[in-house]
């Protein structure tokens, strides 16, 4: 089953590569791939839910490679630093890649979800571990990671609307102000 989500996944991936998020036909995927445009629907309900499932396949391996820089670094804060600049780093290649602008407004929404879903386990993992070594001041683990990823959306809103504009370190203060 999982080997046919990642199939239908690629293929997806490559005619959205290719074509756009709005041109892409599931009808289209369903022939190169020899299944029935209901197997792909068994899978995934919507376009939305397969394109979902690939930029959270993409942000969870970004997230692992985060993972391993990390676990060199000593303080726990660094670590929430390094993360968030990875994540407007991304946020921001991403958007100078973008294309027809209600198409990218589209793919943002459901892209953005897709990160902080896949970031949530290691803001989670590094929260505890910033409470346990007292770095942190945290009450509430599950409603901080809410702030933070409601803090972080916020950012990358602003940097939607304006790529240049360097609002990570306004973001980071924000979350560190947050976290004592």
């Amino acid at each position: 089953m999982e080997d046919k989500l990642e199939a239908i996944a690629d293929i997806f991936e490559k005619h959205f590569n290719h074509y756009g998020f709005n041109k892409t036909s599931v009808d289209d995927v369903a022939k190169e791939l020899k299944i029935s445009k209901k197997t792909i629907y068994k899978h995934f309900n919507s376009k939305e839910k397969i394109f979902y499932f690939i930029v959270n396949r993409i942000a969870t391996q970004y997230c692992i490679s985060m993972k391993n820089k990390l676990n060199s670094t000593s303080s726990v804060q660094t670590q929430f630093d390094a993360i968030i600049k990875q994540v407007f780093e991304t946020t921001r290649k991403w958007i100078k890649e973008g294309n027809d602008a209600f198409e990218f407004k589209y793919k943002y929404e459901i892209s953005s979800l897709a990160f902080q879903d896949a970031y949530s386990e290691l803001f989670k993992e590094l929260l505890l571990k910033g409470v346990n070594t007292k770095e942190f001041n945290v009450q509430n683990i599950d409603l901080t990671i809410s702030f933070i990823k409601g803090i972080i959306s916020e950012g990358m809103k602003i940097i939607h609307l304006n790529p240049s504009q360097k609002i990570e370190i306004d973001v980071i203060n924000s979350i560190n102000k947050l976290l004592k």
